[in-house]
């Protein structure tokens, strides 16, 4: 029997590291997924390598995921970071593993709206940060909660303040709450202070007002008028009778009837003398600046055109005010209006 030599042996160990090497490259650089559509997956904070493996192998079909695993590792990715990936056809090993480490810092734009609820806006958190949606619910719905920024259960919506904000998906509750009280601060500055104390109100009264002038009409050149109305009602002790008012106070949306105008409710402004107990919902910023920059003006009632236009009529006295309310009740009768 032949012996081979040395360099014969040499050789064939070299040859074999070349195609395990090449094997590597090809398991790495080649199409790691099984899944033909792309797929877009949410890294949570609290995931480990094996719980994110498992999930691009439930959502992606990744192929190899010891080898994922492994590479991540040697890679310095052993601690998943939170962020959102786009996986599409054709991804490999390495390419995932850049990405995952790219968006390591990941931030997002969260944008909160006028008109947003609390349900609303605990969804909005928690679809983009690293938020529990029953549990922020619940804090806002506490009277205790919120006690370090000065706010309660009744007055929450107006630490949130309407515009797109630029944070890191990692951000919890605690660090959150900490941003939107600076942004509050930032928002209430001397401008705005002098001009609520103009008003005679505080800024938590100009939102509460806003957020009745948020939903009482999507016509926001008449803004202004509107928040007039309440301000002269607020000012002469006469009952706001703010038809959202009664809308919050039932619960559920639709035509205001008389029978809901005597809702035993503390929200109800048809029976309960001056501001609700808290803003209605977060109000949009036309409507805080309508507040704030009301011009005088002597009207006392408005009511929506019976033209359906979405404007409003409005009076210096209750007689007209009560033409211009019959001329629109009967309108929603003609069209069958509940």
């Amino acid at each position: 029997m032949k012996f081979l030599g040395k360099k014969t042996w040499l050789w064939a160990i070299a040859s074999l590291l070349l195609v395990v090497v090449l094997f590597f490259i090809y398991l790495l650089t080649g199409n790691a997924l099984s899944s033909q559509t792309s797929v877009k997956l949410r890294i949570r904070k609290s995931w480990t390598l094996e719980q994110l493996t498992d999930s691009l192998v439930a959502k992606a079909g990744l192929k190899h995921p010891k080898l994922f695993k492994l590479f991540s590792e040697k890679a310095g990715y052993s601690s998943p970071k939170p962020c959102t990936i786009s996986i599409n056809p054709g991804d490999n090993i390495y390419s995932l593993i850049q990405q995952l480490k790219a968006n390591r810092n990941q931030t997002v734009n969260i944008t909160i709206q006028g008109s947003m609820d609390a349900e609303t806006l605990s969804s909005l958190f928690a679809s983009k940060l690293e938020v529990n949606k029953d549990s922020f619910v619940a804090m806002l719905k506490s009277p205790s909660a919120l006690r370090t920024y000065e706010f309660n259960d009744t007055t929450w919506p107006a630490l949130f303040i309407p515009n797109t904000y630029n944070m890191y998906v990692a951000t919890e509750t605690p660090e959150l709450l900490q941003r939107m009280a600076k942004e509050y601060e930032k928002f209430w500055n001397t401008k705005r202070i002098q001009r609520s104390t103009i008003q005679r109100l505080t800024c938590k009264e100009v939102i509460m007002l806003a957020s009745i002038v948020t939903k009482e009409s999507n016509k926001t050149d008449e803004y202004e008028k509107i928040a007039g109305v309440y301000i002269n009602r607020f000012r002469k002790g006469m009952l706001l009778q703010a038809d959202p008012t009664v809308v919050f106070a039932r619960g559920t949306a639709g035509r205001v009837w008389a029978k809901d105008l005597t809702i035993q409710n503390p929200y109800n402004t048809y029976i309960h003398l001056g501001l609700p107990p808290g803003p209605i919902c977060i109000p949009n910023l036309q409507s805080i600046e309508a507040v704030l920059n009301y011009k005088q003006h002597d009207f006392l009632y408005f009511c929506a055109k019976a033209d359906f236009s979405g404007y409003h009529d409005f009076a210096t006295n209750l007689a007209d005010h009560n033409r211009n309310a019959a001329a629109f009740h009967r309108a929603m009768d003609e069209r069958g209006i509940k």
